[in-house]
C-alpha cells in the first residue's frame, strides 16, 4: 500500500510497505514539494504493489502535502503549507524599502476595516456573549431596564 509522509523542509515523499523475510519495510517512490500529475506516475511506475491513486490522494492531504493534481491548486491546501507561504510573503515585502507617501487618515482607516473584514471571513462564526467588562454591562443592563418617570 502507498502512501505520503512529510519530510523536513516542507518537502514529503510517496512510500510503499512491502513484506520482506526481515518483516515488514518502507520504499521511497518518489519525493517531491507539490503532488503532481507527473510525481503521481512516477510512484505508479515504481510500485511493486498496486497502486491505488484514491488512497495515495487521500493521504497526501492528511500530511498536508499541497497538491496540483488535475491541473488546478488544491482549496483545501493546509493551513501549514498557507501560513509558510504567507510568511516568505511577508518576509519579502519586509525586505523592499518602505513607499513613502502622505498618510490619508481616511486611506488607512479605509485598509485597516478592509485588512479586519478579511481576517474575519476567514474565521468560524462565533456566538454573541454578553458584555463581561463592568461598566459595559451596566450601560446594556441601563438600556435595556424600562426608563423610570422622576
Amino acid at each position: 500500500m502507498a502512501y505520503v509522509v512529510a519530510r523536513p523542509k516542507g518537502r514529503f515523499e510517496i512510500r510503499e510497505s512491502i513484506h520482506t523475510p526481515a518483516g515488514p519495510r518502507a520504499r521511497s517512490l518518489a519525493g517531491f514539494d507539490v503532488l503532481t500529475d507527473e510525481v503521481l506516475a512516477k510512484a505508479a511506475r515504481r510500485a511493486q504493489r498496486p497502486f491505488d491513486l484514491v488512497a495515495v490522494l487521500a493521504s497526501g492531504r492528511r500530511a498536508g502535502a499541497p497538491s496540483t493534481v488535475g491541473g488546478a491548486r488544491r482549496a483545501s491546501e493546509s493551513s501549514r503549507s498557507r501560513f509558510v507561504e504567507a510568511s516568505r510573503r511577508m518576509a519579502l515585502a519586509l525586505q523592499r524599502p518602505p513607499v513613502t507617501r502622505s498618510l490619508d487618515p481616511g486611506a488607512a482607516l479605509i485598509d485597516l476595516l478592509g485588512f479586519a473584514e478579511a481576517v474575519a471571513r476567514g474565521q468560524p462564526a462565533r456566538q454573541f456573549e454578553p458584555l463581561e467588562f463592568p461598566a459595559l454591562a451596566r450601560l446594556v443592563q441601563e438600556r435595556r431596564a424600562p426608563a423610570r418617570a422622576d
